[in-house]
């Protein structure tokens, strides 16, 4: 079954063409007369087909098409028209679109180009899946509270990063409706987010949107500072539970749904230490821990939290504890 999105200047012939998709078994999520309402459609609605007037008038239908295939938007694209120019179908085919069909559409030829729509989405399975995952996410934001909010955005993102089958443009195309949304939401709810969104690559669009959802809880009626802190707690018992491990600032924000420098101040604020003051405690804690057992060497302590070179563990514990393993030892007798 398809979502359909039609797209046709004239209220009956848009009408007639809704009548048979839906004839057909297949489903109308929206309606447009220009390409600017599309656009806009097409970014609350999310189809899985859309199907439109090659002309809106001045081949504003090619170029919506056009645009879809170039920011890979994973919507598959039939186009329908009055003329039966070769050039017309030369560029529509050449936009990406897998069929042009000449008005008045014959039901035989529209059911025929559906199917072969059908086969095509397959190939945008995986982005549909993050599509209705969007979808639910957008459907509660208002019942999410800030912790929940970061947590459940950065699930969003990392699945669109991951999704099965994405190429990296396909996944730029994903980020692209998903800066639509956004911005469709915030400008209902009289925000503005005026950082310019880049269209370099992923880690750049992450970052954005970890941005934006920072923005998000900064103008949100809810009080965030409960869930915040809660998220920075669950940040330091992962640290506690992994401190063997090398740990960025980088991996470990990203892993709360956080940017980098939110989390750092968020960190500090609610621990008192900064990032890495933090883990170094952590692990010269448990050292100290392994230090009272005299069957472990100094410089196996030190591999096991988390050290790869002696000298650095000692610089490290020294700094915490104001003497060196070795002298820590003497002074507790060992």
């Amino acid at each position: 079954m398809l979502h359909v999105q039609i797209v046709e200047p004239h209220a009956d012939k848009r009408a007639a063409i809704k009548k048979m998709v839906q004839g057909m078994g297949h489903i109308v999520v929206g309606e447009a007369c220009d390409r600017e309402e599309a656009l806009r459609l097409m970014e609350q609605g999310w189809p899985t087909l859309l199907l439109t007037d090659l002309m809106l008038p001045r081949l504003e239908g090619l170029a919506l098409v056009r645009q879809v295939y170039e920011q890979r938007i994973p919507v598959v694209t039939i186009i329908l028209s009055d003329s039966t120019r070769f050039d017309y179908v030369r560029q529509s085919m050449q936009a990406g679109a897998i069929d042009y069909l000449q008005k008045p559409v014959k039901g035989e030829e529209l059911r025929r180009a559906l199917r072969r729509a059908e086969e095509r989405v397959v190939y945008f399975h995986g982005a549909h899946r993050e599509f209705v995952q969007a979808q639910q996410f957008f459907e509660r934001l208002d019942l999410l509270q800030p912790g929940e909010f970061i947590e459940r955005h950065a699930e969003m993102i990392r699945s669109m990063q991951s999704f099965e089958g994405g190429q990296q443009g396909e996944r730029l195309g994903l980020f692209r409706l998903l800066y639509a949304k956004w911005h469709y939401i915030l400008k209902k709810r009289g925000l503005e987010f005026d950082e310019p969104f880049s269209w370099e690559g992923e880690d750049e669009a992450v970052a954005y949107f970890q941005r934006l959802c920072e923005f998000w809880i900064a103008q949100s009626a809810s009080p965030a500072d409960s869930s915040v802190k809660l998220n920075v707690k669950r940040a330091c018992d992962y640290i506690r539970e992994n401190y063997r491990s090398d740990h960025t600032l980088a991996e470990v924000s990203e892993r709360f749904g956080m940017s980098i420098s939110y989390f750092s101040v968020q960190f500090k604020k609610y621990t008192g230490y900064s990032f890495v003051n933090y883990l170094n405690r952590v692990r010269i804690e448990k050292a100290k821990e392994l230090l009272l057992q005299p069957n472990h060497k100094i410089y196996e302590v030190a591999g096991e939290v988390g050290y790869d070179t002696l000298q650095y563990f000692n610089r490290v514990f020294k700094q915490h504890v104001h003497m060196t393993p070795g002298e820590y030892r003497r002074s507790l007798g060992i």
